[in-house]
């Protein structure tokens, strides 16, 4: 989250919402909030009024036997009420308009995420669309779900390392599992989130809204910075989104690229893009989209990571024609 965060201005509400279910979720955060801020205005103005009436000042003594009427009584029971109905009242129809129906099987995207300290592991069923079995024995630093080989229906599973592949427009379900201790699946602009329990294999589903891939989100989400008081430290995720070029012509920042890795090495980018003339920077984000760990998982859970490659259902389809030709890891594993 805080990776994403670095790279995209969410604003001061929620982040972008790219999922088909997300509108409800988002509706039912607004109503829930407008309503808790109808309670608690008057429940301020309350406090603040025992505390001026019933204060030690001259003359009086500060009162602290509770209040016996039956007024406040009554108010107490009627917030509780509320709160009940607020939270029953609107929540369970949301969550059981999404919960109860998920995806039919023959339209739907299966894959099984399993989690680890600290990457998250995507396995496709390939063309075939059966999962190949998996064993514990056969995990290993090369092979982090223990596909077997031996298993025909192997032979085109996709296995991807901290890269999650999803289609724009069909629907998703995902098999969540964990090979040690509990996490926590989170995607924040799809509204998804679940626990991911060692032992258990929970199902989620989603559907990402037509046409959002992560190439039109990426140039979306160009902004221009000028170069004058650029702070590296806050540009550090980002890339060029065209070449910056000086008075001469010649390239200084290459489109793609980014400012560099280290603090001296982005603040000397910097300088020099200043003294060539160039007066803005036009960056983006290299990945818009990820999947986070919202579970305290371990002393370095911040890395919990997953970049997302939201792409059109054409090119989903060439890239899982493409890598189930041969089973290969993630070349950043």
């Amino acid at each position: 989250m805080f990776g994403l965060l670095a790279q995209v201005n969410y604003g001061n509400w929620l982040p972008p919402q790219l999922a088909r279910h997300g509108g409800d979720v988002d509706r039912l955060i607004d109503t829930v909030h407008v309503f808790m801020f109808l309670i608690f205005v008057p429940w301020a103005l309350f406090f603040a009024y025992c505390l001026l009436k019933y204060r030690s000042r001259g003359g009086h003594s500060a009162t602290y036997t509770p209040i016996k009427a039956k007024l406040s009584k009554y108010a107490e029971v009627a917030v509780a009420a509320f709160e009940v109905v607020l939270l029953v009242g609107f929540s369970y129809p949301v969550w059981a308009d999404y919960k109860n129906a998920p995806p039919a099987p023959d339209k739907r995207i299966e894959v099984r995420v399993i989690a680890e300290q600290f990457q998250w592991d995507f396995h496709y069923p390939g063309p075939d669309g059966k999962f190949g079995q998996t064993k514990a024995s056969l995990i290993s630093a090369s092979n982090p779900i223990g596909l077997d080989d031996a298993d025909a229906a192997a032979a085109d599973d996709i296995v991807r390392v901290n890269e999650f592949y999803i289609p724009t427009g069909r629907d998703i379900y995902l098999r969540l599992t964990s090979k040690d201790v509990i996490h926590s699946f989170d995607i924040p602009t799809m509204r998804m989130k679940q626990d991911v329990i060692p032992g258990m294999e929970i199902p989620i589903w989603f559907k990402v809204n037509d046409g959002v891939t992560s190439d039109k989100l990426r140039e979306q989400m160009t902004r221009r910075v000028p170069i004058a008081g650029a702070n590296w430290y806050k540009l550090r995720h980002l890339v060029a989104s065209e070449d910056h070029k000086s008075k001469s012509g010649e390239v200084v920042l290459a489109k793609g690229a980014d400012l560099g890795l280290t603090h001296q090495t982005g603040t000397e980018n910097i300088d020099k893009l200043s003294k060539a003339g160039v007066t803005e920077l036009a960056l983006q984000p290299r990945e818009p989209l990820e999947v986070v760990c919202a579970q305290l998982c371990g002393n370095s859970h911040f890395k919990m990571k997953a970049v997302i490659k939201a792409q059109t259902p054409e090119e989903f389809d060439a890239w899982v024609a493409e890598a189930s030709k041969k089973v290969e890891f993630s070349p950043d594993f």
